[in-house]
């Protein structure tokens, strides 16, 4: 299942991201048992006006390059 949410705050404006969640469910369990965070963005658009400082400051995601 997959939802949005408030996530960290910018490094380069400080405010609160949002990001793209992959919560795993399960039957058994009333809550999920893991969640990725498959995409981040900041909501003032500093991911698109500064993208290489973007990538150099903000924690990188599973799948992301090195």
């Amino acid at each position: 299942m997959h939802t949005t949410r408030t996530g960290i705050a910018c490094a380069l404006c400080s405010t609160p991201t949002t990001e793209l969640v992959y919560l795993v469910l399960s039957a058994q369990l009333p809550f999920p048992q893991r969640e990725d965070v498959q995409d981040r963005w900041c909501p003032a658009g500093c991911h698109q006006l500064h993208p290489e400082r973007w990538k150099e400051t903000m924690p990188l995601l599973p799948g992301d390059d090195v």
